[in-house]
């Protein structure tokens, strides 16, 4: 069975730039969360995890981004910690994505590549939800406060953090470039040459 309505879904999906109260019931997370466990998974491992932050527990987050900041790059000047320390209040409701490898039988950038699209999938059914998201990083996947904060283990790396909120209208998403499917696909013929897709 078919269902255009998924894929327009997808297609209209955007990153909302504004979020702000209320943050998604605790019924619309747990279904947002769920739908990360139906993503590609060799070996159905579930290698990644979330750690949802609200309220105070954003000032946590954002202390230990901050900390980590810190502590990657020494000579940070105050107003640039508290810049990154600001990043946890943009939201309502954050989930940290952290990739959590399981088995070493399954090649690591797989389990990698199945925490990316448990992201996604965070981030897509948010908008099936009428949620706004935003997927952020910054420049480094673990540190001290980190670990502490959201319990790594030596295997363990942050992949950034969705914001969760309802969409503001003070300010549009950025304009999406064009899809040129020639630019990012192409096809592969029975000589082993390669043309650009062709649409047609």
């Amino acid at each position: 069975m078919t269902d255009a309505r998924l894929l327009d879904l997808m297609l209209a999906r955007r990153s909302a730039p504004v979020l702000k109260e209320p943050g998604p019931s605790r019924a619309e997370l747990a279904r947002i969360l769920a739908a990360a466990g139906t993503v590609p998974d060799h070996g159905s491992l579930r290698p990644f995890r979330f750690v949802v932050a609200e309220g105070e527990g954003r000032a946590a987050f954002g202390d230990a981004l901050a900390e980590t900041a810190a502590e990657h790059r020494p000579g940070m000047p105050a107003a640039g910690l508290e810049k990154i320390r600001a990043k946890a209040f943009r939201s309502p409701t954050l989930v940290a994505v952290i990739a959590s490898p399981r088995n070493d039988k399954i090649e690591r950038w797989e389990q990698h590549a199945t925490a990316a699209c448990a992201g996604y999938a965070v981030v897509l059914a948010a908008h099936a939800l009428g949620v706004g998201a935003n997927w952020k990083s910054v420049p480094f996947t673990r540190g001290a406060a980190l670990t502490r904060v959201l319990g790594l283990s030596a295997e363990e790396e942050m992949f950034g953090w969705i914001h969760l909120g309802r969409a503001s209208d003070e300010a549009a998403p950025a304009p999406r470039p064009p899809l040129v499917l020639a630019d990012f696909a192409s096809v592969l013929d029975g000589s082993g040459a390669r043309r650009a897709f062709d649409e047609q």
